[in-house]
């Protein structure tokens, strides 16, 4: 059985795929209250793709039940809340379970990696997109690709979870899987925040990828500093193909800033920002973004 910790868009589209691949799943809820709202709803989720309509029935529990025990984790909570979601569960987490981190930023993912040696941890980084337009209700909004890769020695060992999930694919390098991932976050998610807009009006808005584009560049000098290649080709041309991949996706920040809620502008651009000021870069246009979303 799988488990998944952190019950939003992504959550609820990893619980999709693994109940249409035959996998047990049941959903863990923060608390009893989360628990009682998603059993008042139908115990279920309804997912929206274009004109189609499904619904998903699961299983759920909250994650201070005393009978919970997890073989089997999928944590995706934002990426600020990743670290205290995990010690909220780690008591619950059998010895040589598959804990998967599946969350934006970066950073968290290492430091539970290094701490938790008892456990197989391995990071994912996907380009499907999600939203949430009413509690339990997704819509699916782009299917893109998911990597998995270990990150720790544990996880080394062992097989990879979650390939047999369509269009997932193990990486080697999940270190460099994730800092690209990153990357290509810190390009997409506060422009769109900022502008209102989906992720296709970056790459099809001329203005809009242009900013798109000095955002960017400050990130590949950063990188080259860093002795941290990214893409084969330019970092903007490689996110205009994400954004065109995933158009009608709104991204989680913007989601986030619309509503008026916590963003993860610290954990993304904001750790581009730390590690340019390490490295003695200029990184003006995102500065210039993470002040405005952390002070608006």
């Amino acid at each position: 059985m799988w488990h998944i910790l952190g019950v939003g868009a992504i959550g609820m589209r990893w619980a999709r795929k693994l109940a249409l691949a035959g996998e047990q799943v049941e959903l863990i809820l923060r608390n009893e209250e989360k628990l009682d709202a998603f059993t008042q709803a139908g115990s279920g989720v309804h997912f929206l793709k274009d004109e189609q309509k499904e619904f998903i029935p699961f299983a759920a529990t909250h994650v201070a039940a005393p009978d919970l025990q997890i073989n089997n984790l999928i944590l995706c909570t934002k990426s600020y809340s990743l670290i205290e979601a995990f010690q909220a569960a780690r008591a619950k987490i059998r010895p040589d379970a598959n804990l998967v981190l599946l969350c934006n930023g970066y950073g968290p993912q290492q430091s539970i990696a290094a701490e938790a040696t008892d456990l197989r941890v391995w990071g994912a980084s996907t380009t499907n997109g999600a939203n949430i337009p009413s509690p339990f209700i997704l819509h699916l909004a782009g299917d893109g690709e998911t990597l998995v890769g270990a990150l720790n020695e544990a996880a080394n060992r062992s097989p990879c979870p979650l390939l047999n999930l369509p269009r997932h694919t193990e990486t080697k390098d999940m270190e460099g899987t994730l800092w690209r991932k990153l990357a290509i976050n810190a390009c997409i998610n506060p422009l769109t925040a900022l502008h209102g807009v989906t992720n296709g009006a970056l790459a099809r808005d001329a203005q809009l990828y242009r900013s798109m584009s000095e955002v960017a560049e400050e990130i590949e000098e950063l990188a080259t500093q860093m002795g941290k290649p990214l893409f084969d080709q330019p970092l903007a041309e490689a996110v205009r193909a994400v954004c065109l991949q995933t158009e009608n996706n709104r991204s989680s920040m913007l989601e986030d800033y619309t509503l008026g809620r916590a963003t993860e502008i610290g954990e993304i651009t904001g750790t581009l920002v730390r590690l340019a000021n390490k490295a003695g870069v200029n990184f003006a246009k995102n500065r210039q973004l993470l002040d405005y979303l952390t002070t608006e």
